[in-house]
């Protein structure tokens, strides 16, 4: 006999599963139960939501130092409709990719741009690697209103995910558009599965943070299901931009 385990890996974050499955010589009773445990696992598992998908994402690609960065318009450059924002922040990405290539630097991000909820005013979100000292090269590429940054671990990447996919989940997609907008090259979630002996149990490993847990028992079989970060075991960066204070009606 053998259960199914099922592990999806981004970055530090890790999604995984064991759970029985029918076995031909099962009964009816024990086929029904196991494809219950089978079922409760695929779900949990299944990542069919937009903000678990970003989320995974985030994880794949960014650390709790990176950036959480707010990019606000004043009143002399606040753009008449959605596409005119979206021709701003895509200026603004060849302007930063052009600085961070001249320093030998990398540029990863991922943006969202906003304008429908609280006082409608066109914004965009957006997740970028930090390098140190990036608030004063965001400012001067950044001419049309304020800069705010905050941490990723200020959020955490499932409450990030959830930020960041409010707008189109409480008013719904504009014209259909993707709520986010990825850099190319972008590290993809790890997904595995196998088998495993029965007696295999699911613990996270030593030093990790356990985000969520669930389990279902039962005289023919079983599911566990663990969401847990890995210990971070990347240096500090010796320096940190300057923090400022976000927006709240962004």
């Amino acid at each position: 006999m053998a259960k199914r385990r099922k592990v999806i890996r981004a970055g530090r974050l890790v999604y995984a599963a064991v759970y029985s499955t029918v076995h031909p010589s099962d009964s009816p009773e024990a086929r029904a139960a196991k494809t219950k445990c089978s079922s409760a696992a695929r779900q949990r598992m299944n990542m069919k939501y937009a903000w678990q998908k970003l989320e995974l994402l985030l994880a794949s690609n960014f650390t709790p130092r990176d950036l959480v960065v707010t990019l606000t318009y004043d009143d002399d450059h606040l753009p008449d409709d959605r596409d005119g924002a979206v021709d701003k922040i895509k200026r603004f990405w060849v302007q930063l990719r052009k600085a961070r290539r001249l320093a030998g630097q990398s540029l990863r991000y991922v943006y969202v741009t906003e304008g429908v909820h609280g006082d409608k005013r066109l914004h965009h979100h957006v997740v970028i690697d930090g390098t140190g000292g990036d608030l004063e090269t965001l400012q001067s590429l950044w001419p049309h209103g304020e800069v705010h940054i905050e941490y990723v671990d200020a959020y955490g990447y499932e409450a990030l995910a959830g930020y960041l996919t409010k707008e189109p989940r409480e008013h719904g997609s504009p014209n259909g558009l993707r709520s986010w907008t990825p850099s190319r090259g972008l590290k993809k979630p790890e997904r595995e599965s196998g088998w495993v002996p029965d007696d295999v149990t699911l613990c996270a490993p030593p030093g990790a943070i356990v985000l969520d847990s669930d389990s279902m028992v039962n005289q023919w079989g079983e599911v566990k299901y663990l969401k847990y970060l890995l210990p971070d075991r990347r240096p500090e960066r010796k320096t940190r931009p300057r923090r400022s204070k976000p927006r709240k009606t962004a």
